[in-house]
């Protein structure tokens, strides 16, 4: 019975692997930030609909003299994309879920930022077909919701809190640039 199970498992899957449902994806402009970490999966619904779920994960610091900088995040989404033509080729429209831990700092903001953050988002992209297996994404997008912890530090030595700046309260922000390597299988 498991042999016969096994076989049907893997007819189904070799049967949606050769229709190019599956993707695998990971941002290029992600790993640039520091060395974010990151991957996204894909699967084809329809001809126009596709599901996704990713992640991202940074736990690295760097320094910069006696200033400490990083991009620490642990970033989790779910969501659909509409694609205008076809499923993993030209234009596409998403609506994502997303929850976001992190804790942000470097030259340019001079304080650490810490907090936890769940709301929605929307993004827009346009993937080139390649080859049969291999596309290349470019998107952009933003996301609004509600920041459940938010810390806003003067500078990582001191760790004087901007009491007016910190507490939780709703926000939208830019939340992606994509310039993606995908593999369909």
């Amino acid at each position: 019975m498991k042999k016969i199970i096994l076989l049907v498992a893997l007819s189904l899957f070799s049967y949606y692997a050769s229709a190019q449902r599956f993707t695998v994806s990971t941002n290029l402009i992600d790993w640039a930030n520091y060395g974010t970490t990151n991957l996204e999966l894909g699967f084809s619904v329809s001809q126009h609909v596709s599901l996704v779920a990713g992640g991202k994960y940074n736990p690295w610091d760097f320094s910069k003299g006696d200033e400490a900088i990083y991009n620490k995040n642990k970033v989790g989404y779910i969501g659909a994309r509409y694609w205008l033509w076809y499923v993993n080729s030209g234009l596409w429209f998403q609506l994502k879920g997303q929850y976001a831990d992190y804790s942000i700092t470097g030259t340019w903001r001079h304080a650490l930022d810490q907090g936890k953050a769940a709301g929605a988002g929307l993004a827009v992209g346009y993937t080139f077909m390649i080859s049969k297996h291999f596309n290349i994404e470019l998107g952009a997008g933003g996301w609004g919701g509600y920041l459940l912890e938010h810390n806003l530090y003067e500078c990582t030595d001191c760790m004087r809190l901007r009491t007016a700046e910190s507490g939780p309260r709703a926000f939208i922000d830019l939340d992606n640039i994509t310039a993606a390597l995908v593999f369909v299988f």
